[in-house]
């Protein structure tokens, strides 16, 4: 599942003039509609799956961006489209500033960890600098819609066969929110993480090894687990060493090939 296979091009519209939250989520809902994915749900279904989502809290992250999202039990596969607001408008963002483009998914509500890759791999692609600025200038659907797919990174998922396991070791926090969406991004279903400690912590409360180790204060440590395809695994090590620089220590990233992998995990 990718964001090439999910944009609906009939889901896309460059020139909204909604004024607030509400009429924003309600316009979003009818352009969600136009896809014959939806043609068996209701509108209602779907603006209020949208507002349900929006009371656990802002889907707006900054940078003139929002990502509204919601899942349904009736559908059976993923809705991705975009709605662009020229003037902006107060949608809560975390940055406090107007939002301007609404990039949509609603997917179905038992496919969860597809639906977080999605969400990840597009909250990824609307980093790029200068992204929003670039769609509000093209002012039609069709040459937004072309120009999303030019920012997509295409990835041949036919590459060499088999699977890889990561295990990163993250023990400066700043970096752990960035290197578990870069990880989820290629990630479906087999996604863990630990969270634990050095052995300092555990070794000053044993008394053959109390007056060596000092360490009582639990710091931040988490193991990020998980299965990569093989043709995947150079690109998202490139990735996690520009996010992280594990030569300046706090980060450890371990791959390991697999013979036998078997069964899923669900996140």
């Amino acid at each position: 599942m990718n964001l090439m296979e999910s944009l609906r091009p009939e889901c896309i519209r460059a020139d909204s003039n909604a004024a607030d939250k509400q009429e924003v989520l309600a316009e979003i809902a009818a352009l969600a509609k136009q896809s014959p994915l939806l043609a068996g749900i209701s509108l209602e279904t779907i603006r209020t799956a949208l507002e349900t989502r929006e009371k656990i809290g802002s889907t707006g992250f900054g940078q003139g961006i929002a990502i509204p999202h919601c899942g349904l039990e009736e559908l059976n596969d993923f809705v991705v489209g975009l709605l662009l607001v020229p003037r902006g408008l107060d949608f809560n963002a975390l940055d406090g500033q107007p939002t301007k483009a609404f990039f949509f998914i609603v997917g179905p509500k038992q496919r969860r960890n597809q639906h977080i890759q999605i969400l990840s791999a597009l909250s990824k692609l609307l980093k790029t600098p200068g992204v929003v600025e670039d769609f509000l200038a093209l002012g039609g659907a069709e040459a937004v819609r072309l120009r999303f797919l030019q920012l997509v990174q295409v990835r041949d998922t036919r590459g060499e066969p088999g699977q890889c396991l990561f295990h990163v070791f993250v023990q400066r926090e700043e970096c752990f929110d960035d290197i578990l969406q870069e990880i989820s991004s290629v990630v479906q279903g087999a996604l863990s993480v630990v969270e634990t400690n050095n052995a300092g912590y555990y070794l000053h409360r044993l008394p053959l090894f109390s007056a060596y180790w000092s360490e009582t204060r639990k710091g931040f440590f988490r193991i990020v687990l998980a299965l990569v395809d093989k043709d995947r695994c150079n690109d998202l090590i490139r990735r996690l060493h520009m996010i992280a620089e594990p030569q300046e220590g706090g980060v450890l990233i371990t791959v390991q090939e697999l013979m036998y992998a078997g069964g899923s995990l669900e996140f």
